[in-house]
């Protein structure tokens, strides 16, 4: 039952990239797609988490805090991301996203007295050449990436650095019994700043989105909590170690993406962009042992 799960997280970690994919190509021509696919998925991810948070209800209004600054992470990560993922490739911006992981690192040597090892200088070097490798473009200009990308994939790495940093401060301080409540109140929060983006957004087309699109927010959110879901259950596990968990959650989320962006929506890189891709990968894994 072990593997089933590691194998379900591996498949529910890559949803945020593939469903966000497919709502931008089922919305392309709309107006202002990202407010309404946010508002959506805040709002299903806040109703997972109340009902995981129902099943043992700790309550410690030491939380908010947390909750607050995560919520405010979190919208600044899907918005950039759903972003990044209409202006430029999917693959590329799912891996800036994941590689996230960096700064966590950083912020460990600071912080949480993380000790460096020969692995995580290996996974800081390789995410430096990862990074090289995929934003050159070669000089040409056909498949040069926009400003507006690099502004929204750095907005969703942020966010997510930030998501990251939080979520383990919590844990820290706080430990894991209240982390139910911690990110239904941080989605709650969330789904409010995103209701009032939508509500100052242009909602002319929010019948056809719903109608057309609307089914890959609301499984991308539900998807995020059932992810979180399937950790917890890892986390208890005697026979897989968290020291395998993530590296394979790390590889096979990045792998799905890249089959999806390629066979799906057709994406074309450079040669040393794959390479990059490769590199970025490895730097995930090691920097999750």
């Amino acid at each position: 039952m072990d593997y089933f799960y590691l194998i379900s997280s591996v498949a529910l970690a890559s949803t945020a990239s593939v469903f966000g994919g497919f709502y931008n190509r089922r919305a392309e021509g709309r107006r202002d797609t990202d407010a309404l696919y946010n508002l959506l998925l805040c709002g299903a991810a806040f109703l997972g988490w109340v009902a995981l948070f129902l099943t043992d209800p700790v309550l410690d209004v030491r939380v908010l805090p947390y909750a607050a600054a995560f919520g405010v992470c979190y919208v600044i990560c899907q918005f950039g991301f759903i972003n990044a993922l209409r202006t430029g490739p999917v693959s590329l911006s799912t891996l800036l996203l994941n590689l996230a992981l960096i700064a966590t690192t950083i912020w460990g040597f600071f912080f949480w007295n993380t000790e460096f090892s020969l692995f995580v200088g290996l996974g800081l070097g390789l995410v430096v050449v990862a990074l090289w490798l995929c934003l050159y473009t070669g000089g040409g200009e056909e498949r040069g990436f926009s400003l507006k990308w690099l502004l929204y994939a750095f907005l969703a790495f942020a966010g997510n650095s930030g998501c990251a940093i939080i979520q383990k401060t919590q844990v820290l301080h706080l430990g894991e019994s209240c982390g139910s409540l911690m990110m239904a109140c941080a989605l709650l929060i969330g789904a409010v700043f995103c209701l009032i983006i939508y509500l100052r957004s242009d909602k002319r087309d929010t019948g056809v989105l719903i109608r057309s699109a609307g089914f890959w927010p609301v499984a991308a959110g539900l998807c995020n909590v059932l992810h979180n879901f399937t950790l917890i259950l890892l986390a208890n596990s005697s026979v897989v170690s968290s020291s395998v968990v993530y590296p394979c959650i790390a590889v096979g989320s990045l792998s799905i993406t890249v089959i999806f962006s390629l066979i799906a929506f057709r994406e074309k890189l450079r040669p040393w962009q794959w390479v990059g891709i490769g590199c970025g990968t490895v730097a995930v894994v090691l920097l999750s042992i």
